[in-house]
């Protein structure tokens, strides 16, 4: 009996050809789309391309004299070459804490150098401006004519709609006068001219 001669007697017998395979595709392919349009759709933040700077090159060799530390220390800074910031974060945070608790016991007197600054730099490139600040602010206060802090604390304040503030340390470069002062003052022409927003987030 030919494929021809079965449909016949299946009709005969009140039965019709089943699509299911076909309908079964069709449906997963609805379903792909239900949930990929609302993802495509999403409207993304937008980033102020004034907030973006290329990350420093993370050349230094930890030697604390405190193996783990140096382990982390190190292990931290080579995540933060290869850009992967969230491990970089995850790091150096480890330290930090570390550091922190021994400096308050009185242990300790101060931290690794450049320590808070990659673990605030490694927070802003992964997204965080808000948490990056305090590291950076704490660099500047130790080491106020050092121009790198200042010059990325702007681009966080930037990112996180802290015009006014973005503003201050944008001069502050240009005062100390060295590498990123004419960039600083470039940017400080296109700033907005706006207060900071209360939460601090950008309007």
């Amino acid at each position: 009996m030919n494929s021809e001669e079965t449909t016949r007697e299946g009709e005969r017998k009140g039965l019709k050809p089943t699509y299911v395979p076909r309908l079964m595709l069709a449906g997963m392919i609805v379903i792909l789309l239900m949930i990929l349009i609302p993802v495509l759709r999403e409207k993304r933040p937008a980033v102020n391309r004034l907030a973006l700077v290329e990350p420093p090159l993370a050349m230094k060799y930890y030697s604390t004299g405190y193996a783990t530390t140096d382990s982390l220390l190190n292990a931290g800074l080579r995540d933060f070459g290869e850009k992967n910031y969230t491990e970089a974060a995850h790091l150096l945070s480890k330290v930090y804490f570390y550091w922190s608790v021994h400096i308050r016991e009185g242990e300790l007197h101060e931290y690794p150098e450049d320590l808070r600054f990659y673990l605030g730099l490694a927070e802003f490139y992964r997204g965080h401006p808000e948490r990056a600040a305090p590291y950076l602010e704490s660099e500047e206060k130790a080491s106020p004519y050092d121009e790198r802090f200042p010059w990325y604390l702007a681009h966080v304040y930037i990112a996180g709609g802290k015009f006014a503030k973005a503003r201050e340390k944008l001069e502050r470069v240009v005062k100390i006068g060295e590498k990123h002062a004419a960039e600083a003052e470039s940017m400080l022409r296109l700033l907005p001219a706006a207060v900071d927003s209360p939460a601090g987030s950008p309007r």
